[in-house]
């Protein structure tokens, strides 16, 4: 988009008929032409929750289940640098906050199929336990760690449910310890949420989440998801941080492009190796009933001389 585009993408926000009580009535659905990403790029999740806190807020209240009136202060801890050459294709992109100075909460964006997901999560949540074990007072003043993961598909391939929290417990239920838990959002398992989830707003962050254009935005009516909105359009609107995004986007679609062909690879060099085994077992079993070894070689295509050795 050049600087005439941008300028006209402004005037389409100012003039359009959607507000959020900001300064600015930034309209990011004024336009088929606007330009959108989706939330679920997780270097534009960590733009927009870094960037606005009520956003932040309404998002960490639904996922905790808490009224956000009891969110009194909200420590980004691990805030995004943009003067720092970001490097797309390696960067940790979670978002790590430190919530009511009582909490840890560490909040991420899983889109890929990831193997060893739940031993990276555990690894991530148990260094914030070991970072709280410098002082003195260790014990006694441990706070709790939330690992909360929006993903894209099913965590187990067997169990879809919509919104899961795991903790550390007995058979029997009694709870171990709180200072430790686990939520999972499955985005594609919105279609199984219940009358509880509604109410508590999960599911139209969800919707947020999946949401492939600006259109679908504009059906949610929900401050928290408007905030956010607002934030991606003039973050869009942010040449420098734009780019940033597009780059991103084209090392996850690298990396899958990677993946896929390595799979492919695989395939076909499993599939070569069968085909081998395949002749050498035929091979071996002619060469049992006597037949000659230029008949062997004619017909499974094998040298003579791996024939004679078999």
């Amino acid at each position: 988009m050049d600087g005439q585009d941008e300028a006209h993408y402004l005037e389409m926000m100012i003039s359009g008929g959607w507000t959020s009580g900001l300064t600015l009535a930034e309209d990011p659905f004024a336009g088929e032409e606007s330009p959108y990403i989706e939330l679920t790029n997780d270097l534009l999740f960590h733009m927009v929750f870094t960037k606005n806190d009520k956003a932040l807020k309404d998002l960490l209240s639904v996922l905790l289940g808490i009224p956000a009136a009891e969110i009194r202060t909200i420590e980004i801890l691990n805030p995004m640098q943009y003067n720092d050459s970001i490097q797309t294709k390696m960067t940790i992109l979670d978002l790590k906050v430190h919530l009511n100075h009582d909490s840890f909460i560490l909040v991420e964006v899983q889109v890929r199929d990831f193997r060893f997901w739940t031993n990276r999560t555990l690894i991530y949540a148990c260094r914030q336990i070991d970072e709280q074990t410098k002082g003195k007072e260790a014990y006694e003043k441990l706070q709790p760690v939330i690992q909360i993961s929006i993903m894209k598909h099913p965590l187990f391939p067997n169990r879809r449910k919509f919104y899961t929290e795991y903790r550390i417990q007995d058979d029997a239920g009694q709870v171990l310890t709180d200072k430790m838990r686990f939520y999972v959002l499955d985005l594609s398992a919105v279609d199984s949420a219940d009358e509880a989830d509604r109410e508590q707003g999960l599911v139209q962050w969800a919707q947020a989440f999946n949401a492939r254009d600006w259109n679908a935005f504009k059906e949610i009516d929900r401050n928290g998801i408007r905030e956010a909105a607002n934030t991606m359009a003039m973050i869009m609107m942010n040449p420098t941080e734009r780019q940033l995004l597009w780059d991103r986007q084209l090392a996850l679609m690298d990396y899958n492009t990677e993946m896929i062909s390595a799979r492919m690879t695989g395939m076909e060099e499993g599939m070569e190796k069968g085909r081998a085994e395949s002749r050498i077992e035929i091979a071996r079993r002619m060469k049992s009933k006597g037949i000659s070894n230029d008949v062997i070689a004619q017909i499974t295509e094998l040298p003579e001389n791996e024939i004679t050795k078999l």
